[in-house]
């Protein structure tokens, strides 16, 4: 057995039982973890059984974590309206197992969002402060570190397909997901010691150079939608400075990219009635967009998980079709590039309906929960919502071009969404009832502290 898979297991073995005796948080560590490291898509991992090690995490996890007693004043788990989204969207699936025309991809897409749900309630119940967040987002920025540093040593041989991990291992998905990573970066170098600044800055480097290896357009336009959240989302004495960072990575972007990078980019404003030569696959997207209408239209309550790529073939000629990678030799069809279009096509009314709701949660728990952090002193908070924020913004905008609707790290900013929006809603509420507690202890006018009457004083005249 090769030394990183022992000390793989080692480390593991030591977080699961950390979780099982100490504290159920290890046991979410090691799960972001394996999420990370996936032993079966790397070298080292041919010395290992072949496991679902983040399941295992994730159980582990799950029967520590439903021990816990409940946290007094803090509100359920479902008790924001994310959580009940998630939970309509992932019934309204199980049921679409009835109908739905890919029965094997659809009951595979079932269990995931049931996972999703847990990992939902893991994350709220676990990361229940401003600390367990900022250690949050620093595990995951450690793990598209490693993300990073495996794009460093891949051959410079055309995009990077089978780099990242699950659901992250073709490039548009990679890209996205380092480009999370780097937003998560830049708002931790605003705050912490030295070290995790210094671990921030080189993090940042190496996901920016990640994302410009993927060439993925989605990754591009997504990062530069998160950059707006952030900006959005931040303390007016911080735009300023977001202003320039923002300037400056754009000045470093150009010198450091290659030629080929910018001329994909520059493939995004083309357009099928321009004289110069459309990227095919900008094409196409435009083509699937109308064909997933029309497949709506045939079926309003949805065709199911992976619906898209069953029908294309009697919406879209043949050369806008191409071949699976799981089944190189199958059918040709297309699956969906649009995370919005996916749900309306595939999961029909109910599910836009749901991940619409959704999306209109995130844009009003996030404005809210910045006026309530923003009208008090708590700057790690708002350091942590414009991640959380830029995070959700670079997947839904991202979305627009690839279909994201199970990306995991999607769930991850959900549920810490949903955290910042408690933590910072139980931070006022303590705050407004010591002031209470204090006024009401307060000597009353004209009273001693130690309760004797004393004579009036002059009686204050109005305020100039």
């Amino acid at each position: 057995m090769s030394t990183t898979a022992l000390a793989f297991l080692l480390v593991l073995g030591a977080l699961l039982l950390a979780a099982l005796f100490r504290n159920p948080r290890y046991g979410l560590y090691a799960y972001i973890g394996t999420f990370y490291l996936h032993p079966i898509d790397r070298w080292w991992g041919s010395d290992l059984p072949n496991l679902r090690w983040s399941l295992i995490a994730a159980t582990v996890t799950l029967f520590a974590t439903v021990r816990l007693p409940d946290q007094a004043g803090r509100p359920a788990w479902t008790a924001n309206a994310g959580a009940k989204y998630l939970l309509g969207l992932t019934a309204w699936i199980w049921i679409q197992n009835l109908w739905a025309l890919s029965t094997e991809d659809h009951l595979e897409l079932s269990i995931l969002f049931t996972k999703y749900v847990v990992l939902f309630y893991l994350i709220y119940m676990l990361v229940d402060n401003e600390k367990h967040i900022r250690h949050f987002l620093i595990a995951h920025v450690l793990g598209c570190f490693y993300l990073g540093f495996l794009v460093l040593q891949a051959p410079d041989s055309g995009r990077l397909d089978g780099v990242g991990g699950p659901g992250i291992d073709e490039a548009n998905a990679l890209g996205m997901h380092l480009g999370t990573g780097a937003i998560t970066a830049a708002a931790l170098l605003l705050r912490g010691s030295l070290i995790e600044r210094g671990l921030a800055l080189a993090a940042l480097a190496v996901l920016v150079n990640g994302v410009i290896q993927t060439e993925s357009r989605g990754a591009f336009l997504g990062v530069a939608a998160g950059g707006i959240a952030m900006l959005l989302l931040s303390p007016p004495r911080l735009r300023r400075y977001w202003i320039v960072v923002g300037l400056l990575g754009l000045l470093a972007l150009i010198r450091v990219a290659p030629d080929n990078y910018w001329e994909r980019m520059a493939t995004i404003t083309e357009s099928a009635g321009q004289e110069t030569p459309v990227d095919q696959s900008t094409a196409t997207r435009l083509q699937l967009v109308r064909a997933q209408w029309e497949m709506f239209l045939a079926y309003p309550m949805g065709t199911g998980h992976r619906g898209t790529a069953y029908l294309s073939p009697r919406y879209l000629s043949d050369e806008s079709l191409t071949n699976s990678r799981r089944d190189p030799n199958g059918q040709r069809a297309r699956s969906s590039h649009n995370t919005f279009m996916t749900a309306l096509s595939e999961q029909g009314i109910p599910g836009a309906i749901l991940f619409g709701g959704l999306l209109i949660w995130i844009a009003k728990t996030s404005f809210r929960a910045r006026s309530r952090i923003q009208s008090s002193a708590w700057n790690d908070l708002q350091i942590y919502l414009m991640g959380v924020g830029g995070m959700l913004g670079i997947v839904i905008a991202a979305g627009m071009f690839t279909d994201y609707l199970k990306s995991e790290v999607f769930i991850w900013a959900l549920a810490l969404l949903a955290v910042i929006d408690t933590v910072s809603r139980l931070a006022i509420a303590d705050t407004e009832t010591a002031t209470s507690d204090s006024a009401s202890s307060a000597p009353s006018p004209g009273t001693t502290q130690r309760g004797r009457r004393t004579a009036p004083g002059p009686t204050a005249g109005p305020l100039q």
